[in-house]
């Protein structure tokens, strides 16, 4: 009878001790955890949008947002975090195709690409001299809106390692040194079989 008592009471213990640290799982959650935003204004926001990006099949597009100096903020340093809101106004959700938010870019044709596609894909790639190379390959994610759905980009890099989350919840980290700094802009790129276009509705970075 003493044995049986034990056990309950130890059972009742565990018990309690999971609910208490799902709901404090949830309460974080809930406050942002798994995707914290920043709590203050942004430090700069991207001029001129919403603006459209074409893409040509087979071809990219790639836009640097404008800077008003080599201190900007745009021209984003080794920590910051990046938001960007667009979306593809005509794709169906079976279009394979990209856009997404570019960020430390040395010039047009070397920098780094947050995407996702109207299938509901997404990737990170490093492009170097126009050629790219998949940091984390296409992988469906199920928080991406497909088809003519917005989507809602950031990303937070600490030195080299960066930290990505789609619609605000977390989708994966990479960790890569080729460049540490570099402008943000506007990507679109275009399947062998049809163009792209997107709409970027706004860029914000945060220092």
């Amino acid at each position: 009878m003493i044995v049986n008592r034990l056990t309950w009471q130890f059972a009742c213990v565990t018990i309690t001790v999971a609910l208490s640290g799902a709901l404090v799982l949830i309460g974080a959650l809930a406050l942002g955890w798994n995707s914290p935003r920043p709590s203050h204004p942004p430090d700069w926001r991207a001029p001129g949008l919403p603006r459209d990006l074409e893409a040509s099949p087979g071809e990219t597009s790639v836009t640097l947002l404008e800077t008003p100096g080599d201190d900007s903020v745009s021209n984003a340093g080794a920590n910051f975090t990046a938001e960007m809101t667009a979306f593809s106004p005509d794709a169906d959700p079976l279009d394979f195709n990209g856009y997404g938010l570019l960020y430390r870019a040395q010039d047009p044709a070397n920098y780094y690409v947050f995407a996702v596609g109207s299938d509901g894909y997404y990737a990170v790639l490093r492009v170097v001299d126009g050629a790219p190379t998949p940091l984390l390959d296409w992988r469906q994610f199920t928080h991406v809106r497909r088809g003519a759905g917005l989507n809602r980009l950031r990303l937070h890099c600490d030195e080299a390692v960066c930290y990505f989350y789609v619609n605000d919840e977390y989708a994966t980290s990479v960790e890569d040194d080729a460049w540490l700094h570099g402008q943000v802009g506007l990507w679109a790129w275009g399947t062998g079989e049809q163009s792209t276009w997107a709409r970027f509705r706004d860029v914000r970075i945060w220092r």
